[in-house]
C-alpha cells in the first residue's frame, strides 16, 4: 500500500465522524506539517474551508511547528477575522495536537475546548491531567453517571488511564485530546472534527458559548531550576500553605486547593525546570500567588 492509499484509508475512517448540523466557515492552519495531507482528503460538505500553511515543509517557513510558541497563531487569528469564519484550528507538526480560535479571532484555552467536547460527546468517563482547571474538574452532570479521573501529566499516563478505565474522552492542557472511538489515543484532527460538530450544533456563536462559562484565570509557568531537591522543596511549599489549604494531592508533584485558587507544582523529568500551574477566580490573585510560590526557587 503506497502513501496515497494510506491517506485515502485514513481519511475515509475520519470522514464518518464529521457530522456538521449547519454550514460553517473554518480556517485550518496546518503549520506546514502532516495535518494538511489528511484534511485535504476529507469531503467537508457544507463546511467552507480556508487553508493556510497546508504544504508539508520540514523547514516550517510560516512559523514554528509548536502552536504554543508566541506568535504561532497570529496568521490563523488574522485569517479568521478576514474571512469572518466561525472557527479556526491550528495543528502541530505531526497533527496530534490542536488549538482553536473563536469567531472573534481569540485563542481559546484548552479547558474551554475540553468543556465543549464534553457537551458534544456526552461521555460517561473522562481522563484529565493534574494541570486541567476547575472549568472541567468542577463539572457536574446530574443523573448521568459522569466520572472525572485524574492522571499524571503526559500522554503515556493518559493513554494508560484511558485503557484501564475504559474512558470515553481525555484531555490535557497541552492540546492533546483522546477519544475512545480513536482507540483511546490522541488526535488533533479528530479533535478538530468533533469541535466542528459541536460548534455547528450551538444555537449561538462560539464566542457566546465562551462568555456563558464560569471565568477562571489559568497560567503555566516554567521555572528554571539550577540546583534543588524536589522532595524537600515541595515539603517546604506544603508547610507554608498547610493552615489555609482545603485539599492536598500528590498524584503528580504537589497539588494544593484552596477556596478560590489552586496550584500544581511538579518537576520536569527531562529539563531543569519546575512547572507551576496555577488558577484563580480573581485575575489580580493570579500574579500575587504565582510570585509567592516562585520565591521558593530564589
Amino acid at each position: 500500500m503506497n502513501q496515497n492509499q494510506f491517506l485515502e484509508t485514513y481519511s475515509q475512517f475520519l470522514q464518518k465522524f464529521l457530522k456538521p448540523q449547519k454550514p460553517l466557515k473554518v480556517v485550518f492552519d496546518c503549520s506546514n506539517g502532516m495535518a494538511g495531507l489528511v484534511l485535504k482528503q476529507l469531503k467537508i460538505g457544507e463546511i467552507k474551508t480556508y487553508f493556510i500553511n497546508e504544504k508539508s515543509d520540514g523547514n516550517f517557513p510560516a512559523h514554528g511547528p509548536n502552536p504554543l510558541n508566541p506568535g504561532a497563531a497570529n496568521q490563523l487569528q488574522s485569517a479568521v477575522k478576514k474571512h469572518q469564519a466561525d472557527l479556526g484550528i491550528i495543528f502541530d507538526a505531526d497533527g496530534d495536537r490542536a488549538f482553536f480560535v473563536d469567531n472573534k479571532g481569540r485563542l481559546i484555552d484548552p479547558d474551554i475546548i475540553a468543556r465543549l467536547l464534553v457537551w458534544q460527546l456526552k461521555p460517561k468517563k473522562i481522563v484529565v491531567d493534574v494541570a486541567t482547571g476547575w472549568l472541567v474538574k468542577r463539572l457536574k452532570i446530574q443523573n448521568s453517571g459522569f466520572k472525572i479521573i485524574e492522571s499524571k501529566v503526559g500522554h503515556y499516563f493518559i493513554k494508560k488511564m484511558m485503557r484501564s478505565e475504559n474512558a470515553d474522552f481525555g484531555a490535557e492542557q497541552s492540546g492533546h485530546y483522546y477519544f475512545k472511538k480513536f482507540f483511546g489515543l490522541d488526535s488533533g484532527i479528530m479533535a478538530g472534527i468533533e469541535v466542528i460538530n459541536a460548534v455547528s450544533g450551538l444555537p449561538y456563536r462560539l464566542s457566546d458559548f465562551i462568555e456563558f462559562l464560569p471565568r477562571y484565570y489559568h497560567q503555566e509557568i516554567n521555572i528554571f531550576v539550577k540546583k534543588a531537591e524536589p522532595v524537600n522543596l515541595l515539603k517546604a511549599v506544603e508547610r507554608t500553605y498547610q493552615k489555609e489549604v482545603k485539599k492536598v494531592f500528590r498524584l503528580d508533584g504537589l497539588t494544593m486547593e484552596f477556596n478560590d485558587w489552586w496550584f500544581n507544582l511538579r518537576f520536569s523529568q527531562t529539563e531543569p525546570l519546575a512547572r507551576l500551574n496555577i488558577e484563580t477566580k480573581e485575575k489580580s490573585k493570579l500574579q500575587k500567588e504565582s510570585n509567592q510560590i516562585k520565591k521558593f526557587f530564589k
